[in-house]
């Protein structure tokens, strides 16, 4: 496997920083920690594991934006009504209902600093939504997995797949999971199927993914 710039530069990161710190610091310093540089796809390695164990996605989304991206507000919440996609075939099973139990359908685009970085499509049982949830929904204002959270639903990750070619431009969507938000009495509420984009990564390695 070749070894690309970043790998190089990392190596001699770990191979002369010990010697730098040798000749630069005084023997009661404490070494500082330099962040080694990644690739796109070790960030997204990253958020990928958090949001497998998130039990709230668009929080674990709006974190990762504050921190990666300096993203000082919170995300901005758009809900598209210009396309519906079908259903996945097996949506009745994870849901545990049966094909004539009504489903309704919620797309909603999430913002960071004005670029879409995630877009999230719901199937879920408006019959189980509170007075509470159906108020903050119509406000198009919030995501449905928050809605959910505070009325203490829990996600559960299904699913996750990288989307990284292994050379060449990064694609729109780097990164899709699938996932059932649960009533807290473990009841199936929603399943929402998860699209990251490359505007979730810096600048630097969108420009230099590899």
């Amino acid at each position: 496997m070749a070894v690309g710039m970043k790998g190089l530069l990392r190596a001699s990161v770990l191979l002369f920083y010990p010697i730098t710190l040798c000749w630069c610091l005084p023997v009661f310093a404490v070494p500082v920690s330099i962040p080694p540089l990644m690739t796109a796809a070790e960030m997204l390695m990253q958020l990928n594991q958090r949001l497998v164990h998130s039990k709230n996605a668009p929080a674990t989304l709006n974190h990762w934006c504050n921190q990666q991206l300096n993203n000082a507000e919170d995300l901005q919440i758009v809900v598209d009504t210009d396309r519906q996609l079908p259903p996945p075939a097996n949506v009745y099973q994870l849901l545990k209902i049966t094909p004539d139990t009504q489903l309704s359908y919620l797309k909603q685009r999430f913002l960071c600093g004005g670029k879409v970085v995630a877009v999230f499509d719901h199937w879920f049982r408006a019959d189980m939504l509170t007075p509470t949830m159906q108020q903050a929904l119509a406000k198009k204002a919030h995501a449905l997995g928050s809605i959910a959270r505070d009325a203490g639903f829990f996600r559960r990750s299904l699913s996750n797949h990288p989307l990284l070619p292994d050379e060449g431009a990064l694609p729109i969507f780097v990164m899709e999971h699938l996932a059932v938000i649960y009533r807290s009495d473990n009841t199936p509420f929603s399943l929402v199927q998860e699209h990251y984009t490359r505007q979730l990564l810096p600048r630097a390695q969108q420009l230099d993914p590899y």
